[in-house]
């Protein structure tokens, strides 16, 4: 299946690339077939497209070398198909700072290529705007799961923002393929249940009080990267995002670019919380990673009112 038509997406439907812009594209070492395509694309338009290639980080959200972050601040678009998530940096932050335009894709591979990537995004757009209206409305979220997560949390919707794949305007950012809307959370407390997580074993169980992870309890006698990021990393612990995925084209395929994205399903995220929270901010943390962990078939009430059930979209009736 040729890749050109993710890369159509990307370039034309996502950031809307218009003739005489700067195209920069970045890699930590992925698939290169994406980047020919992308290429292949790039090198059809009256464009000029630069490539960086770097040494893969070790965690996501660890900030690329200096170079890379400048010549994302002086790109028109950026464009990061990369293994590591920049998503959740300074480098990212201040390239939309700076006034470009960036699509960061981490852990993308051919499937979501070929797949999610190239939803409808007017559609997108639609369910994740309905979704962010809801929570405008929307003082404490309350989520549990069939593998037993019981969380509640405060929303404060200054904090959140929709993720629809519509990159058009100087200094947005978007994580393709998109479909989410998510956002920064208060007063975490409860239990959660991995269901799908790279970074701990299905069933690994997170005690969470005031925002802030207390205790681990794996399956077995197993251990994670998850226990050992919260006894080495800074700022690890904290509970950063909460994201409700609203792409009906995606599916779960354990990948958490695709996962967190599937409409019925929400996540959250350890560590870094920098993009959503204000400078100033006391809930504001900076971390080396940024973790999500997606939900599978949850139930999920906004205040008093059920919007998913077991993973059904009841809100879409409303």
């Amino acid at each position: 299946m040729s890749l050109v038509e993710g890369a159509e997406t990307i370039v034309n439907q996502c950031l809307n690339v218009q003739d005489g812009e700067e195209v920069l594209v970045v890699n930590d070492g992925n698939d290169s077939d994406l980047i020919d395509a992308l290429f292949e694309v790039i090198d059809s338009r009256d464009v000029e497209g630069t490539y960086i290639e770097y040494e893969e980080p070790e965690n996501h959200g660890e900030e690329p070398p200096e170079k890379v972050a400048d010549a994302m601040q002086a790109a028109d678009v950026v464009i990061a198909p990369t293994k590591k998530s920049l998503s959740h940096t300074d480098a990212r932050r201040e390239a939309c700072d700076a006034g470009s335009r960036v699509a960061t894709l981490p852990g993308i591979n051919k499937t979501i290529w070929n797949s999610s990537l190239q939803a409808d995004y007017s559609e997108v757009e639609r369910i994740s705007e309905k979704v962010y209206e809801l929570l405008e409305d929307t003082d404490e979220v309350r989520i549990t799961t069939p593998s037993g997560t019981d969380l509640t949390f405060e929303i404060d919707i200054d904090l959140f923002h929709t993720d629809t794949g519509i990159i058009h305007e100087p200094g947005d950012f978007g994580n393709l393929p998109a479909g989410e809307a998510d956002g920064g959370i208060l007063n975490v407390n409860g239990t959660l249940v991995t269901d799908h997580f790279p970074f701990a074993p299905e069933g690994t169980e997170v005690e969470i009080e005031d925002s802030e992870a207390v205790a681990v309890k794996h399956v077995g006698d197993e251990t994670s990267g998850l226990a050992e990021a919260f006894e080495n990393i800074e700022g690890a612990r904290n509970l950063a995002e909460f994201g409700f995925g609203t792409n009906p084209k995606a599916t779960l395929i354990g990948n958490v670019l695709q996962d967190e994205k599937v409409l019925g399903t929400v996540h959250i995220a350890f560590g870094d919380n920098s993009s959503y929270m204000p400078d100033g901010h006391e809930r504001k943390v900076s971390c080396d990673i940024h973790w999500d962990t997606v939900c599978e078939k949850p139930t999920v009430w906004f205040d008093d009112r059920k919007v998913l059930d077991r993973g059904e979209t009841v809100f879409m009736n409303e």
